[in-house]
């Protein structure tokens, strides 16, 4: 580089703008040389920003009298050239700005310049604090495990380090998975003495029991939690663990991904076929399947952990890309609940719990056992109705209903709710339409539910679990403590009581209403049915030989996703889905992208879409197999008062369909602000891969 020639560096800041912006590198000012991954901050317009240097060079097609200053320098490590390659793929690939995918991982106290000039002591940055644990994990020796397990880990333990492969742990529910992926990652810690693991996880109320666990089977190890229920300051801390080195175990959320670990070693991905993985907002990613693409450019092993894998991961499976470990029994030769499907008793509009289950329920505490009851919907009532005119209690904003709540946060009195918008209302005195007085709550939800519960067993604890009993990352910990500590004898709640939780007592599990997830227009509903049945059925019997059963309430006790489950036949579910789907040219046998656009008007929108068909249909890619559809409104059509609707690719190859959506973001740009159209003021975004269609 010309000693004499100004140094020019190339910054990328979150905005949703594909192009990186020239700025000046003083170095008298800032007294250090530029390095690309630098977190600094530059004037961007009229403010200051933080900004990531993706290059460095010494010529810019500015004027250098044009040129602005880089402020200073985040008193912070590079970003390491590894984790800026998978920046730049996840940018590429997701059709997304690589400033805005890079930045939006930084924790926002490291995205604040103001604190750079603080102390690193401010952060309290000790690592004899990291890891608090009183008791210790009981670490179980080879010859405690079952003969699964023991043959996992020596296959695990078996891979060649420093190469890269992927690893399908295919366990029933309650076969000790998560003992065999911990005694995996104690022998690597042992091997390399500075490496790090990244452990992940699809939900945070997911992370306090596991956080536990790993901090009693490694009490000398430093653990870094990260996910978004933490303080800025807390997850500025973890951040700073992992990107340093300091922290060995970093477990969080599908953010995680994204986090600079400089020794890392491997990776794994607990409950891989959860949808949570995958970002709804923003840059809609999938961290299980960046996490794959990381193992493999760093050349590390990746543990793909689940009991029900997804459609993508059983096909890559098949196809001699993942290898497959099975652990086909229950840790402790435990069994799987019987499983009985229930047709609803339509007898009364009063029932809201079927007789056979209150029976069951009766029977299941004079063991001295805990009941589950599974129904997907929160509140009293999914909507308030007229009799006399049909008035139904719709959204002002939304093309949905307001739910009907018995008390809502700090509204002690019944409210009508809707999910999608937040707005709230009061129950109406009467009928809005036709003054009726007398409106009837229609369905049922987890309060319903459990007033009815609280009725026909009055002498029992009755635990409700929802998005309105567990607000906090507190709360959530609070009522899960006190599900394993036996202080509710029925808990109610949403599918968040299914996953990955080892409750000691649970004898009964019944699901209310399953074909609800099962009859919807999304192509996936039958894939996920399946794997929420396996997960939820799954916490019963856990630590106890006794029979557990578990009642499954449906109208079509024939479909294919409830005569699998009667068996938990994996294989044949799996089989059956991938004959269908590769009949009917849908992934994995297919690539798809949503283009997402949502304005004002109906028409509006409509009319944006078919613009941007008509574009795509004159690109030459439509002759290598890729089917461009009609716009169509999108289930939730109107949101907020936006009108939504989406228009879907879909393509035979992956490498046809990135190029033909590079072209498709670089026009819609072309006639947009950020991603908002110029014309119509119209909002976009595009999708790759969407899990609901």
């Amino acid at each position: 580089m010309n000693q004499s020639a100004p140094i020019i560096v190339k910054v990328v800041v979150d905005r949703p703008l594909p192009e990186a912006f020239d700025y000046l590198w003083d170095k008298e000012t800032l007294r250090t040389i530029p390095r690309v991954g630098m977190l600094v901050e530059v004037p961007f317009g009229r403010t200051n920003l933080p900004g990531i240097v993706v290059e460095v060079t010494t010529y810019s097609h500015l004027n250098e009298s044009k040129l602005k200053k880089v402020l200073q320098i985040a008193p912070l490590n590079p970003i390491d050239s590894r984790l800026m390659e998978l920046a730049y793929f996840a940018s590429q690939y997701y059709v997304h700005g690589l400033g805005e995918t890079i930045l939006s991982a930084i924790p926002k106290w490291w995205r604040t310049a103001s604190n750079w000039n603080k102390s690193l002591d401010y952060l309290n940055l000790k690592t004899k604090d990291a890891t608090e644990s009183k008791a210790k994990e009981k670490k179980l020796s080879l010859e405690e495990l079952n003969g699964d397990q023991r043959q996992a880990i020596q296959i695990l333990n078996g891979h060649k380090p420093g190469t890269f492969n992927t690893f399908l742990l295919n366990g029933v529910t309650g076969s000790g998975k998560t003992a065999v992926y911990l005694t995996f990652i104690e022998a690597l810690l042992k091997q390399d003495p500075s490496g790090q693991v990244l452990i992940m996880l699809p939900e945070i109320n997911l992370t306090p029991q596991l956080q536990r666990r790993i901090q009693e089977y490694f009490p000398q190890e430093i653990l870094a939690v990260l996910h978004s229920g933490l303080t800025e300051k807390q997850r500025a801390i973890a951040w700073y663990r992992a990107m340093t080195g300091a922290a060995r175990i970093v477990l969080g959320t599908r953010l995680s991904i994204m986090t600079p670990l400089p020794k890392l070693a491997a990776i794994v991905v607990d409950e891989e076929n959860d949808s949570s993985f995958k970002q709804q907002e923003g840059m809609a990613y999938s961290a299980r399947d960046l996490a794959v693409w990381r193992a493999k450019n760093e050349g590390l092993p990746i543990v793909l952990v689940s009991a029900t894998p997804s459609s993508q991961t059983w096909h890559a499976v098949k196809e001699g890309r993942y290898q497959e470990i099975q652990l086909a029994n229950r840790a402790g030769g435990f069994q799987m609940p019987n499983v009985e499907l229930v047709v609803p008793d339509k007898s009364s509009r009063l029932i809201t719990i079927n007789p056979v289950m209150i029976r069951a329920l009766e029977q299941n505490l004079h063991k001295g056992r805990q009941s589950l009851i599974l129904i997907n919907r929160r509140g009293m009532a999914p909507v308030l109705s007229c009799s006399s005119c049909d008035w139904l209690s719709e959204c002002d904003h939304c093309s949905s209903y307001m739910v009907m709540h018995r008390q809502l946060g700090h509204f002690k009195t019944p409210m009508l709710c809707c999910h999608h918008c937040g707005m709230v209302k009061a129950i109406p005195q009467g009928c809005p339409r036709c003054g009726d007085v007398d409106l009837q709550p229609l369905g049922r939800g987890t309060q319903k539910v459990e007033d009815q519960l609280q009725t026909l067993f009055p002498q029992v604890t009755v635990l409700r679990v929802d998005a309105d009993t567990a607000r906090t990352s507190k709360k959530t910990e609070e009522l899960f403590q006190k599900i394993h500590d036996g202080a509710a004898q029925i808990i109610v709640g949403t599918q968040m009581l299914a996953k990955g939780h080892d409750y000691q007592n649970i004898g009964l599990v019944c699901v209310l209403d399953a074909d609800a997830r099962l009859y919807t227009n999304d192509y996936m509903a039958p894939e996920h049915l399946f794997a929420q049945l396996v997960q939820v059925a799954g916490r019963a019997g856990r630590f106890s030989g006794e029979p557990t059963q578990i009642l499954i309430e449906t109208r079509y006790p024939d479909d294919p996703v409830y005569q699998y489950i009667k068996t938990f036949d994996l294989t044949g579910f799996m089989e059956y889905l991938m004959s269908t789907r590769q009949e009917a040219g849908l992934p994995p046998f297919s690539y798809q992208a949503l283009v997402h656009a949502e304005a004002k008007q109906k028409k509006e929108v409509l009319m944006w879409l078919n613009h941007a068909k008509q574009f795509l249909q004159k690109t030459a890619h439509l002759q290598t197999g890729i089917t461009v559809f009609d716009p169509v409104p999108k289930s939730i059509a109107r949101l907020g008062g936006w009108e939504r609707s989406q228009l879907l690719i879909e393509s035979r190859h992956r490498a046809p369909l990135q190029a033909l959506l590079n072209e498709l973001e670089y026009y819609l740009r072309q006639q947009s602000v950020g991603r908002m159209s110029k014309v119509g003021k119209v909002r976009w975004s595009i999708e790759r891969d969407p899990l609901f269609i």
